[in-house]
């Protein structure tokens, strides 16, 4: 039996794609962090409108590994606050256990969804692709709470900082490893 031939015109979609609409235009990462006070406010802002709208998407703080898929970009939060007619504006990133691993081995560990998950590593037993908890925003308690389409880990935010304080147990309700949808 002779090995099957592989032919010149079929796309190997396995190849690194180099043109992405995931991540081009309005959906390019930002490659910063960062904390924007006082920008500059055109006409002006009524002194008792205070508030703060925060957004929650993906970002993908490497290069991905393969086909890309908006999904899989890393979590990172959008924030403007109003507040005495002042304006501010911070951005931040998730720091999930799958983001911090690839920040510690300083690039991407994870293949996207639209790749096979062979070679992934597992955070748990079921999920052979990186919880990002970048699909939704909910405030609770005084905090917010990232969530992921996949019914990831919830993650707890700071409001004021953007900062991720942890896993969110809901005050011990929450065993390890239980998952929440961000739906």
């Amino acid at each position: 039996m002779t090995a099957p031939k592989l032919r010149n015109d079929v796309v190997n979609f396995s190849a690194e794609v180099e043109v992405n609409p995931y991540l081009m235009g309005n959906y390019s990462p930002i490659d910063t962090e960062i904390t924007a006070t006082d920008l500059e406010v055109i006409g002006e802002i009524p002194k008792d409108l205070n508030g703060m709208y925060v957004r929650n998407g993906p970002n993908p703080k490497y290069q991905p590994k393969g086909r890309y898929h908006w999904f899989d970009g890393d979590g990172m939060l959008h924030a403007v606050r109003i507040k005495d007619g002042q304006v501010t504006y911070r951005n931040r990133y998730i720091k999930t256990e799958g983001h911090e691993r690839e920040v510690h081995a300083g690039g991407v560990l994870w293949s996207g969804i639209m790749e096979p998950p062979h070679d992934n590593p597992r955070l748990n037993v079921h999920m052979p692709v990186k919880d990002t908890a970048n699909t939704s925003i909910d405030y609770f308690n005084g905090e917010l709470i990232a969530t992921w389409y996949l019914a990831g880990e919830p993650y707890a935010i700071d409001p004021e900082t953007l900062e991720t304080l942890g896993k969110m147990d809901f005050g011990g309700t929450m065993s390890e490893r239980t998952n929440m949808s961000a739906h």
